[in-house]
């Protein structure tokens, strides 16, 4: 049976379209700067290569793929970084996460599975949704990172849930639902954001269950119907 829902947060809780709209547009001035004949088209066409190859770190690929040299990479990546926070993007919450929350946290402990820090929680606070967190861990908590499984074991110890009673919904293939699948978790795909045209490469990258947003995971029955027949 299953008793626990772990959120991604970007993708799934937050949703980062300013900040993945913001990215591609210093990312392409920077290369720009280099090649002049580069576009905001090839910058999507990179993130789709980046998508299909699964790359982890998405812009450090784009970066280094159009700049390749180490030096200026270092530098470019430290330029990009410093101009996204000074474009100060504010949190989002994705639609239908509110009422995700207060339906699902009635009859399952609700936990984080992302990569956001301690703002992110503040965040939370701040909009009154953390409440609906039975655990409320963050990536400032921890060593490890996504895809690394062991961040997924070290998350669900501290939380003292069981892997076959827990749910992983995420918007990737490669950071969500591959490692949480490893470790033997049931898992939900959100096909949102860049990553949304992501392909299971095998069957067992394949989801438990796999909806284009929110809203479709709507009645209380449907994890135990559609994952929890599953176990």
């Amino acid at each position: 049976m299953i008793k626990n829902i772990f959120l991604d947060a970007g993708g799934v809780i937050l949703d980062e379209t300013e900040f993945q709209e913001t990215s591609s547009k210093i990312i392409t001035n920077i290369i720009k700067n280099n090649n002049i004949n580069y576009s905001i088209k090839n910058y999507w066409n990179d993130i789709e290569e980046a998508v299909y190859r699964f790359v982890p770190k998405v812009y450090d690929f784009i970066l280094y793929k159009n700049i390749s040299n180490l030096n200026d990479f270092d530098k470019f990546k430290t330029q990009y970084k410093y101009e996204l926070k000074q474009s100060n993007i504010k949190y989002k919450l994705m639609d239908g996460i509110q009422d995700f929350l207060k339906l699902f946290s009635k009859q399952y402990r609700i936990g984080i599975l992302g990569q956001y820090g301690k703002d992110f929680r503040q965040y939370l606070e701040e909009v009154n949704l953390l409440q609906y967190f039975t655990f409320s861990e963050i990536q400032d908590d921890y060593k490890t990172t996504k895809p690394d499984t062991r961040y997924f074991e070290a998350i669900l110890k501290k939380c003292k849930c069981e892997h076959g009673e827990s749910v992983m919904v995420g918007d990737r293939i490669d950071k969500d639902i591959i490692p949480a699948k490893m470790i033997g978790m049931k898992t939900i795909r959100v096909k949102v954001g860049i990553h949304k045209n992501q392909e299971p490469r095998t069957p067992d990258e394949i989801p438990d269950l796999t909806v284009k947003r929110l809203e479709e995971i709507k009645t209380m029955g449907i994890i135990r119907n559609e994952i929890g027949k599953l176990i």
